[in-house]
């Protein structure tokens, strides 16, 4: 779902997708949340207030289900095979330097 960057101190973003009534929010955190069966002057609403964050804990959260969508974060780079990368990148051989 693509989401819009709005002015906030706990939203980053907000989407909607009017067809299945799915509002999707994601916070400052990062996480990422999707609200069913929002209806569409509710998400109106949303745009319109000052307080978003307020508007979702009361007209939000507590009447509508929610699932976390957050993608999950990529996994830790393994740190030996890292290392084992950089020194072979290190001991390939180099084009000599041209003569000035």
């Amino acid at each position: 779902m693509e989401r819009t960057a709005v002015a906030s101190g706990a939203i980053r973003s907000l989407g909607y997708e009017e067809s299945s009534r799915t509002l999707e929010v994601e916070f400052r955190t990062g996480r990422v949340y999707q609200y069913d069966g929002v209806p569409p002057e509710t998400h109106a609403w949303l745009l319109r207030v000052e307080n978003k964050g307020g508007f979702i804990n009361r007209m939000i959260i507590p009447h509508h289900a929610a699932r976390e969508v957050t993608a999950a974060a990529p996994s830790p780079l393994d740190l030996e095979t890292a290392l084992r990368a950089s020194v072979e990148t290190a001991q390939e051989p180099r084009e000599p330097e041209p003569e000035r």
